[in-house]
This record gives C-alpha cells, structure tokens and sequence, in this order.
C-alpha cells in the first residue's frame, strides 16, 4: 500500500513548498488547511493532491483527517513573533492546545512518525555563542519561540508515554517563492513586495540585525530526509549557516536585483535578537542535507515571483 502524508498548513508558503517535494517520492500527499483557505499556492499540484478544508481546533476534523495516514508534518501557526505577545492566552490555546490534540491523535492512529516544523530564528534566544546548534541553550523572548518550543518538549513527552515517533525541524528563516508579503513575518518577501509597489522601505532599527536566511525550496528538501532519518538524533537545525544583517539584504537588493528604493529607519523592537546563525552540520551529518541554492539565486528567483504577484 502507497504510504501517506498528510501536512497540516499545508496550503501556506512553507507547507506548499513541502507537498511539492513530497510528491516527488511517491507518497500520497494530502494538504490539511483552515476553512475556507485559499488554494491558490497548491494550484499548480491540486490534481496530485488531497486538500481538506478543516478547523485544526476541532478534534473531530483532525480525526477524520488522519485516518489511513502514514506521516505527518506539523507546521500550524495561527500567530507570528511580532504580535505573539500582544495576547500569550490566543497563543497557547490555538497553537499549543491544538498540538496536543493532534499528538493525542498522532498516537491513537499509530501515526509512523510526525515532522514538526519549530522555529530555529525564536526558540533559541539571544546567543550564547556564535553558530547555534541544537544543544544551545533555548531562551526564547517572545510567546511564539516560547510556544514552539514547549510543542518540542510535549513530543519528547509523547514519545516517552504513547511511543510517538518524531522529528523536530528547527527552520531559521526561509524566503522564496509564494511567501506572503503582508504578514510581519519573512522580512525578504515583504521588502521585495513594496518596493515593487514603489513604497519606501520600512526598518526596525538599525538595520544591523542579523538573520540566518535560507530559500524555501532547500527547507522543504529536509523534510523528506527527516521522514525517513534512521539516526538517534530528534532535532535538526535548517538552514544556510550564514548570517546576514538587513543593510546586508538591501545591498544585495541593489546589487544583485538593481533595485533603487528609499529606506526608512525605525526605532527597534526589544524582542528582536540581535544576531541568529544556526549551526545545520547535524543535519548535514545525519539526512545528508546542505543547501544547495545561494541566496543570490534564491533572491532572483524570489523576486521573479514578486513581478507577477498582485
């Protein structure tokens, strides 16, 4: 029998990327996103797939859409680290409830393994040294790393009590194509969208901050490897092992992209970490992942999509 995977937020940037490559396995991949979503970043696959429209805070929905299922990803986030702290109580009731749920379900079902898709940019926190890998100390100074993480430890719960199999991706921060540009999350998509608008560009700071960016379509390689990793190791960081600062990015945008825009200094936010660069030479270890794309073929390609985005 074919064996199955189903992605719960399949239909958002990362996700879609995920069922894209999974396909390319010969698993029967199936998309599980909120009700009434717009498919219009699984389009181009929907002959391929199996899309389920269902409220992932409803128990019965996630039910009936594990039955027969072999793998599943897990990357539902119903918030983002610039607004998780404004209400921690909807963060811990539609993210961390929710995965309880599933994990409950996961086990029940006798799901093979469940592939959680964390955040290696929040769940670390500031930097005791410089590249992060997996045994850093975790520190997050938002409700979203906060959140992210304690998923991590109720896996390891889980697997201790019920016997679930998992893996944890770290991802550090992916760019690329059908991210969303109005979201206060994925710095790259939402510059390259306003200045395609002609809008002056907007940054937090100094522009110094450092980030570990990674083009989507290397990440959603991880995940493939990490289904079927036979290593002792749960957690893996994904990443480019680079870091750049966003005066770094916007030179790039200039010299790469020949892009003129203005920019505009913002006073700083206190929950941005100053620098994040993730260590991923575990991964590389372990699933025999690297990334493959530089950041400028992944920022050309990016902004090809941005040309045609309305």
């Amino acid at each position: 029998m074919k064996e199955s995977c189903i992605i719960f937020g399949g239909g958002g940037f990362i996700g879609s990327h995920i069922a894209e490559d999974l396909l390319k396995y010969g698993l029967k991949v199936t998309v599980f996103d909120k009700l009434n979503s717009s498919k219009k970043n699984v389009e181009h696959i929907l002959d391929e797939i199996e899309f389920i429209e269902g409220d992932f805070n409803n128990e019965v929905d996630i039910s009936k859409a594990l039955k027969g299922k072999t793998y599943v990803v897990h990357l539902v986030s119903s918030t983002v680290p610039a607004t998780s702290n404004q209400n921690t109580y909807y963060d811990v009731e539609t993210n961390l409830l929710s995965s309880l749920h599933l994990f409950e379900k996961c086990a029940e079902f006798r799901i093979k393994r469940i592939v959680f898709i964390s955040s290696g940019g929040t769940v670390y926190g500031n930097p005791v040294k410089l590249p992060i890998n997996e045994k850093h100390p975790t520190e997050p100074t938002s409700s979203y790393g906060i959140i992210k993480l304690t998923i991590e430890k109720y896996l390891g719960l889980y697997n201790n009590l019920k016997g679930l199999d998992y893996r944890i991706l770290r991802f550090a921060n992916p760019y690329g194509e059908r991210q969303n540009p109005f979201i206060t999350q994925g710095l790259i998509a939402h510059l390259l969208y306003r200045i395609k608008k002609g809008e002056p560009i907007e940054i937090w700071g100094d522009g110094k901050v450092i980030r570990d960016y990674f083009y989507i379509k290397d990440g959603a390689r991880s995940v493939y490897k990490a289904l079927n990793d036979r290593s002792a190791a749960k957690i893996y960081n994904i990443s480019s092992g680079m870091g750049l600062s966003i005066n770094q990015i916007l030179q790039r945008f200039r010299s790469v992209l020949k892009l003129d825009f203005n920019v505009n200094y913002l006073p700083g936010r206190k929950f941005d970490v100053k620098s994040n660069i993730l260590d991923n030479s575990l991964a590389f270890k372990n699933l025999k992942w690297k990334p493959e794309y530089s950041f400028n073929e992944g920022l050309l390609n990016t902004w090809r999509y941005f040309l045609d985005f309305e």
